[in-house]
């Protein structure tokens, strides 16, 4: 009688560490899928940013307010913000120089 009980027992401990272990997984997946979410959107907002810069750069007439403009997120009302020589516009950062000319853009979650 005692070693099913212990065997009981060894059993009920094993089956409540597997549940603890999947569920444990399951939570972990669910917050690794949120997190690429976020990642996703963030990069396809960033493409669509520098897809709307190419497109303006492309004019003649193209200039650093232009190029502003063009980057703007539709919706958000935040203005640009200039940070370590970088104007952010929602999800990149834009470089220019002194002349106006756009020399490089990074995406916001880039290290410079």
């Amino acid at each position: 009688m005692a070693k099913s009980t212990v065997l009981i027992a060894m059993l009920a401990i094993a089956l409540a560490g597997t549940n603890a272990w999947w569920a444990y997984n399951a939570i972990d997946a669910g917050i690794s899928r949120t997190y690429q979410g976020v990642s996703l959107e963030d990069n396809r907002e960033a493409l669509r940013q520098t897809i709307a810069i190419i497109s303006e750069i492309a004019k003649l007439n193209a200039n650093r307010e232009s190029i502003i403009r063009a980057a703007a997120v539709p919706g958000d009302n935040s203005e640009p913000l200039e940070k370590e020589g970088f104007v952010w516009v929602g999800k990149i950062g834009l470089r220019f120089d002194e002349a106006g000319e756009l020399v490089e853009a990074v995406p916001g979650w880039s290290p410079q």
